[in-house]
């Protein structure tokens, strides 16, 4: 995470700053829990906890803060409703708690570590620390002064999304999930095909046979698999072979007509429904896309839709 690195920059030059983390989020709130921003007494700011007139609020509290040389770790409820006493400003309706934590060198030691591997991080009126890994993830508060917020904190490991088919789609969406922070890994069965050699968005560029793909693509639990290979037949070739692992997402480029005849075909062939009922399939949100950019898009946002779940 690009903030966590920012922090270690900033303390080992001296700075001290606050880092604003969205620890509870309910209805229509924009700051999920977990977004973070980082406000330094230079000025310099990074990240976001849901932006508009809140964030801004916000930000100028964590500045006055450091002007006035504040040590304080403390948390701020915000709803969205326009007109309580605690309101953010903002209509958008729900809530959202912010939790406020001043670091400084002190706290070089344990972002350094968040840095390099996953830690799991309690935020509290004492500050941050680490905690053991088989703490929770969640935030609690008796008192505005007694709550704790832990959250695992995972820099290095990228999610992987594994994708069938180096035609024109897999370019842009390779691009879309790499700036999104997955590990990308591209296959095909064509030798010499140019979206293929030509993709740069990708850490893995694989000839593969379709055949027998288990024993040439390692597949994690937390992985997801996108199909998009030049024929209906090859698809649904690896389709079936796929069919009983254990992944996050598996999704099939297709028309609505092509999806029901592979499918189809694999129900008569005797696959269980219900195996078939977790593909997403056609691939994509329903955007009416018209361009492969277009496509790519839609598919990368129904990506995000799951992994955010």
């Amino acid at each position: 995470m690009k903030i966590w690195d920012e922090i270690k920059y900033l303390l080992e030059q001296g700075r001290s700053l606050y880092l604003l983390t969205v620890v509870e989020s309910s209805g229509s709130a924009p700051g999920r829990v977990g977004f973070k921003m980082l406000v330094s007494d230079s000025g310099y700011l990074l990240g976001s906890i849901g932006g508009g007139i809140m964030e801004f609020n916000l930000v100028e509290k964590a500045k006055q803060l450091l002007k006035d040389n504040i040590v304080d770790h403390h948390i701020v409820y915000q709803d969205h409703l326009g007109s309580s006493q605690s309101s953010s400003g903002m209509i958008c309706s729900g809530s959202q708690t912010i939790a406020f934590n001043c670091l400084s060198r002190d706290d070089l030691m344990l972002v350094s570590a968040c840095t390099q591997a996953p830690n799991m991080v309690e935020f509290s009126p004492e500050g941050i620390r680490s905690v053991a890994q088989d703490i929770p993830e969640q935030f609690s508060v008796n008192f505005s002064d007694v709550w704790s917020y832990t959250e695992l904190i995972n820099t290095n490991v990228k999610r992987v999304a594994h994708i069938f088919g180096a035609g024109h789609v897999s370019i842009p969406t390779s691009e879309l999930l790499s700036s999104i922070g997955f590990d990308v890994r591209l296959y095909d069965n064509r030798e010499e095909l140019n979206t293929l050699q030509g993709n740069n968005f990708v850490s893995v560029k694989k000839i593969i046979d379709y055949q027998d793909v288990l024993n040439q693509v390692e597949i994690g639990e937390q992985d997801f698999i996108l199909l998009m290979t030049h024929k209906f037949t090859e698809d649904k070739l690896i389709l079936t072979q796929l069919l009983d692992i254990q992944c996050e997402y598996i999704g099939v480029l297709g028309s609505q007509n092509k999806i029901k005849v592979m499918f189809d075909a694999l129900l008569k062939a005797g696959v269980e429904k219900k195996l078939l009922d977790n593909i997403y399939a056609p691939i994509g949100l329903d955007i009416n896309s018209r361009t492969v950019q277009e496509i790519a898009v839609s598919i990368v946002a129904e990506i995000i839709k799951v992994r955010n779940i």
